[in-house]
């Protein structure tokens, strides 16, 4: 879990924290449709909606977000959550923060939203060096698993099963390096100009 200090009072936040502060800087949300972008988003994290609603109220008890209640025609009010400019400080430094292993290894949706939040909050610079580091941190992990097969004799014999576990481990990690090199290519690509209104 990636964390980092709000201030000196308070404990730091979760990547589930992040990961909403996130979702309110894309837009100002409900609690309902964040549990929404988590349970059908293009990269699924867990989040259950007795999590949600706490993490919400923390998140505004910190003044990172400010919630307000809109009025919904024949249907009670909700509440709408914004991101605070002290929030968009915080989730701009997350977002910044270098890959760690975790996020390359175990927590690749994790990676993945940071990506997506990156497109609202960073220059296409800082998402670029981002993407580098997530780079140098996935072909590590491709030189640690190819040096881990280079030594059959060294380890027991493998089962079938482990043998294809392996295998997997090994599609997946060439897998995030065409698609890292492919997110390179299409960010380095010139924009077309936006067209006239």
């Amino acid at each position: 879990m990636i964390q980092t200090p709000v201030d000196q009072q308070t404990r730091e936040l979760t990547t589930l924290e992040y990961v909403i502060l996130g979702f309110l800087a894309i837009k100002p949300q409900s609690g309902y449709g964040i549990i929404s972008n988590f349970e059908m988003g293009l990269y699924r994290m867990s989040a259950s909606t007795g999590s949600i609603y706490p993490v919400l109220k923390r998140l505004e008890k910190l003044e990172l977000i400010a919630s307000e209640l809109e009025a919904v025609h024949e249907t009670r009010s909700r509440k709408v959550y914004t991101l605070l400019p002290k929030g968009g400080v915080i989730l701009d430094g997350w977002l910044r923060r270098q890959p760690s292993m975790a996020e390359v290894i175990e927590e690749y949706d994790i990676a993945m939203h940071k990506f997506m939040i990156a497109e609202y909050r960073l220059s296409r610079a800082e998402v670029l060096a981002w993407l580098g580091g997530y780079e140098k941190i996935t072909e590590w992990s491709r030189t640690m698993r190819t040096a881990l097969d280079g030594l059959p004799d060294a380890l027991p014999i493998e089962s079938i099963h482990t043998e294809l576990v392996n295998l997997s481990i090994t599609l997946e990690i060439e897998a995030r390096l065409t698609w890292i090199h492919a997110a390179q290519d299409r960010l380095r690509e010139p924009h077309p100009p936006s067209p006239s209104p």
